[in-house]
Formats: structure tokens, sequence, C-alpha cells
């Protein structure tokens, strides 16, 4: 793919957001379809004690940077406490996780390379949850179309 001709300049509070189950959120600071599919990137504000399960992208390269807070991180077998600065990358196919172990909200900058999927899945994951407790099948179906094999429960640091 070629990469966006025009450039993304966005303020702090500028993007579009996406309100998850937990009060999680993300602030979408690029997508696939403003990137020509080069890249996502969004800030995700995770409370305390949430993060996902354990899960994989079998197609994207993901990377983190903690912005603000504690996190406890699960990659493959190795388990790490990161705060504000760290960063992590993981290459595609890699298992991980993360949880929110401080006190206040944390917050995370993520991208996945290459870009155009994770704002449609998580768009339709928070629908799922809006129209009541999905089953578990409806959620597996959701999952395979967005290239996120979920292998283990989520953290409890």
């Amino acid at each position: 793919m070629i990469p966006s001709a025009l450039p993304i300049i966005l303020g702090t509070d500028q993007g579009e957001t996406t309100l998850l189950p937990g009060n999680v959120s993300q602030v979408w600071k690029a997508t696939g379809a403003t990137t020509n599919g080069a890249v996502d990137v969004w800030v995700e504000a995770v409370p305390p004690r949430l993060g996902p399960p354990q899960h994989l992208h079998a197609h994207h390269d993901e990377f983190f940077w903690i912005v603000k807070g504690t996190f406890l991180v699960k990659v493959a077998d190795r388990t790490v406490r990161v705060s504000e600065g760290a960063s992590l990358f993981l290459p595609r196919g890699i298992a991980h996780a993360f949880q929110n172990v401080g006190t206040d909200t944390g917050h995370l900058l993520i991208g996945t390379l290459p870009g155009g999927v994770m704002r449609a899945y998580f768009e339709e994951f928070r629908l799922l949850f809006l129209s009541g407790s999905p089953d578990q099948q409806a959620i597996s179906q959701v999952e395979a179309k967005y290239d996120v094999v979920f292998v283990g429960p989520a953290l409890d640091g």
C-alpha cells in the first residue's frame, strides 16, 4: 500500500472516540482509512484492574507506549511490570495481554501494522456488548473476522 500523501495533525483531545465495556475508552489518532492501510493508532484509557485476555494477531504487528500508569504485561511466557515511557513491540503471532495495576486510569498509545482492521473490530465488539451479553459464538466470529485470537485468560495482577 502507498502511505497517505496527507499529513494527520491532531491535538491532545482530538480524534474519534470509542467507548468499550468496563469504561475503557479509545481516541483514534489514525486508522487504515486515513493512512491508506499503513497503520491504526489510538490512545486507550484503561481503568484500574482492567485489560484484555491473552490474545494474538496472526497478521498484525503491535506497538505499545505507556503514556500514564503502571501495567502488568505478559508477552509469550514473560510477565513484566512497565510504567510511563516504556514501550513494547510485538511481532505478529506473539500472545500478549496487559492489565492496569495502578490505582488511577492508565493510558496507552497503541499502534497496529498494517492498519485497517482494529477500529472496525472494536466498534463491532462494542455493539455486541451493547445488545446484551453476547454468546461465545458471536464473540468468536468477530475475533476471527478481525485477526484477534484469544488464547488465555485476562491477567490478575
